[in-house]
């Protein structure tokens, strides 16, 4: 299943646009020096200074998810049943998360196209992980001479939604503006 790596290093690209363009330029903006740093970091390796903001928070958890992601990859290449079902498992709780935050952070956000798309991508990723967490446990358990083409597709077919909700998710800058405006000056505990 080369399609689940590939989609795994967008997920990977996303999650570094979104902590890119929303937590390293922001520093660089605030301290007037730029340094190497935004081009060359780890996406799934960055420390955050400060968990305190709805943002910070918000972007954490995608972090979180992303390495959930690429541990599912690495276990369906590998074939590692048990892992596939704890990956998935993984990422089906911070989607849930996520959609949970998405929806506290929304109440503080204006209305609007952008605060609505992030609401249904949060929502989708939830619900599809969860179909996914199913089809990968019936994939885990089955024997390896069990036909499993159609179900390949499946998990193939909402690994994919799911990136492309996660990508519109990472690329919603106008709503992580809207957090900065929103929660400036407030710091949650």
């Amino acid at each position: 299943m080369k399609e689940i790596e590939e989609l795994s290093k967008k997920y990977i690209e996303d999650l570094k646009y979104v902590i890119e363009t929303n937590i390293i330029n922001q520093d660089y903006d605030e301290d007037d020096e730029e340094d190497d740093e935004s081009n060359d970091f780890d996406p799934l390796e960055y420390k955050f200074k400060s968990l305190k903001t709805p943002k910070e928070k918000f972007i954490e958890l995608l972090q979180k998810v992303t390495k959930s992601c690429v541990a599912l990859s690495k276990s369906i290449q590998n074939k590692e049943r048990s892992n596939m079902i704890y990956a998935t498992r993984d990422m089906a709780t911070y989607f849930g998360q996520i959609n949970d935050e998405a929806t506290q952070i929304s109440r503080q956000l204006p209305e609007g196209k952008a605060k609505e798309k992030l609401l249904e991508s949060t929502s989708r990723c939830k619900t599809s992980s969860v179909q996914l967490k199913i089809n990968i446990s019936v994939k885990a358990s089955s024997e390896e001479g069990d036909d499993v083409t159609d179900l390949n597709k499946k998990i193939v077919g909402l690994y994919e939604l799911i990136q492309q909700c996660f990508n519109a998710i990472t690329h919603s800058d106008r709503v992580f503006n809207d957090m900065d405006f929103n929660n400036s000056g407030v710091v949650w505990n």
